[in-house]
């Protein structure tokens, strides 16, 4: 009784977690790109985190069927590229962001930041590390309504020789994107088991 229980639990997990995802994001692009610093390139990215129209439910594991539209708020965070053995940790001291169109100009709490993030070695790409710094919060900004951004980040790349620290500018334009996939929520959650959150993959950032 018990196996034929967990059996049909299961089986009802895997149906109500296989969704169809069809929809836009509003999101932001960096005019700029990437910027080297200490021999790593680093960037800020984006995840959308609130949806527009009534078809759509974005919960932190869950995604629920239909089409619409992903806008912010976001969640953020800063992400290095570097050479295995050249660089160790990725330290994010300060940020500042300011939109044209609302004209809001914001110094990140310093308190929540100043964490060390160690490079990981890249899956799939050798000889290539990897360090994420996920920005307590979400940054609550809507393209649309905020306009252009900009986000001064503070930081330091560790490597094995010496340490620099560097502020960096990245002007962030608005821009659409179409975010079309289907996501078997227990197989992305098994993939994740004994991993860091720094090392999973997610096709909702940009």
């Amino acid at each position: 009784m018990k196996i034929a229980f967990a059996a049909a639990a299961i089986s009802t997990l895997l149906l109500a977690n296989c969704v169809g995802v069809r929809a836009k994001k509003h999101t932001y692009t960096a005019s700029s790109g990437a910027v080297e610093v200490g021999g790593a390139t680093v960037e800020v990215q984006f995840r959308p985190e609130g949806t527009k129209g009534p078809n759509m439910m974005l919960t932190a594991m869950v995604i629920g069927g239909g089409f619409a539209t992903f806008d912010g708020p976001f969640r953020w965070r800063v992400e290095a590229l570097g050479e295995i053995g050249e660089q160790e940790k990725l330290i994010v001291h300060r940020i500042r962001t300011r939109t044209s169109k609302s004209g809001r100009d914001e110094w990140f709490p310093r308190q929540h930041l100043g964490f060390e993030k160690s490079f990981r070695p890249l899956k799939g790409q050798a000889g290539v590390s990897r360090a994420r710094y996920e920005i307590p919060g979400l940054l609550k900004v809507k393209p649309e309504e905020d306009g252009r951004l900009d986000v001064w980040i503070d930081l330091s790349i560790v490597g094995r020789d010496a340490t620099v620290r560097q502020t960096l500018r990245f002007a962030l334009d608005p821009d659409t994107k179409r975010a079309d996939e289907v996501v078997f929520l227990p197989v992305e959650i098994v993939k994740s088991i004994g991993t860091e959150p720094e090392d999973w993959e997610d096709s909702m950032w940009d």
